[in-house]
């Protein structure tokens, strides 16, 4: 994986576009509407430390924005390839007309912060967890199912750059805790909707024993669903996992709980496949990130 963080000279890309604006410049209507995890206890996140967003890594992580003639909501999520976005099922499920989103609805603002963005795409395609049955919502059959794949229609991942996936095992999480090496949530929390902030205090905890999650204790709200769980490193992020739901009881109390990029690599690594001419994969997955085009 490329070291350093790279420092991006150009000027960010002014909002111009009205139905951009319209999405994302309105904080009394994206707050409130912000998607809630599927089980959410109230938090804030005035502990967290906002990152520039104009900078790799954070540059490949963005808000997705989905809207409908009635509502409008948001979530996070992560570039992974050129045109491949990883975030939660439920992000992509419109409470107000029962039925998914369509590609076209779904826009990812890459590098937003404050009615500014790097780079914009619509989705061409999205490819949602079979498993995840909306009707059930906060429902655990559902926990371990919640994730989904967004195809995107244009390669904005050359432009600001893309994560690395690691397909983590238990075995490998407890040597990363035994090296004591952190973690970190990146995301657009409904408090501070308009600013990429990162959790680098939290703790992946472990795997649940009976279903295929992870437990972490990142403090997360609204706006957070779908944002990457990942293994920090000079100058870059691996995804681990994307963050689906708050406050789940357990026999050791309360965690929050994030899909192991494990439980859908097959799906992302096919998305790949479609859209980038010569993708490059270890065994996994491990996939390294890439730098801005600008960068390289």
């Amino acid at each position: 994986m490329s070291s350093g963080i790279a420092q991006r000279a150009k000027r960010r890309v002014p909002i111009q576009a009205v139905l951009l604006f319209f999405l994302l410049a309105l904080p009394a209507v994206l707050v409130a509407s912000s998607r809630p995890a599927l089980s959410q206890d109230v938090e804030t996140t005035g502990h967290r430390r906002l990152v520039d967003a104009r900078q790799y890594p954070w540059s490949a992580i963005g808000r997705i924005n989905i809207a409908g003639i009635r509502s409008r909501s948001h979530c996070t999520g992560a570039l992974v390839g050129f045109r491949v976005v990883i975030t939660a099922a439920h992000c992509l499920y419109r409470m107000d007309i029962k039925q998914w989103a369509k590609p076209s609805a779904v826009h990812f603002v890459a590098g937003y912060q404050r009615g500014e963005y790097e780079a914009h795409s619509l989705a061409s395609d999205l490819i949602i967890s079979p498993g995840f049955d909306p009707a059930k919502w906060a429902h655990s059959d559902n926990y371990p199912n919640d994730w989904a794949v967004i195809i995107l229609a244009q390669p904005i991942g050359l432009k600001v750059g893309y994560l690395g996936l690691l397909a983590m095992t238990d075995a490998q999480l407890q040597t990363f805790r035994k090296q004591n090496r952190k973690f970190a949530l990146t995301g657009y929390p409904r408090d501070r909707a308009h600013a990429i902030s990162i959790d680098d205090e939290c703790v992946v905890e472990s795997f649940f024993s009976d279903i295929d999650l992870i437990s972490h204790n990142c403090r997360i709200v609204n706006g957070d669903s779908g944002a990457p769980i990942s293994l920090l490193f000079d100058g870059g992020l691996a995804v681990v996992g994307v963050n689906s739901a708050s406050g789940i009881s357990t026999n050791k109390g309360k965690t929050n709980t994030a899909v192991p990029v494990h439980a859908f690599s097959d799906e992302i690594l096919q998305a790949i496949k479609r859209t980038e001419p010569s993708p490059g994969f270890a065994e996994g997955p491990v996939r390294a990130g890439r730098l801005p085009a600008s960068s390289d």
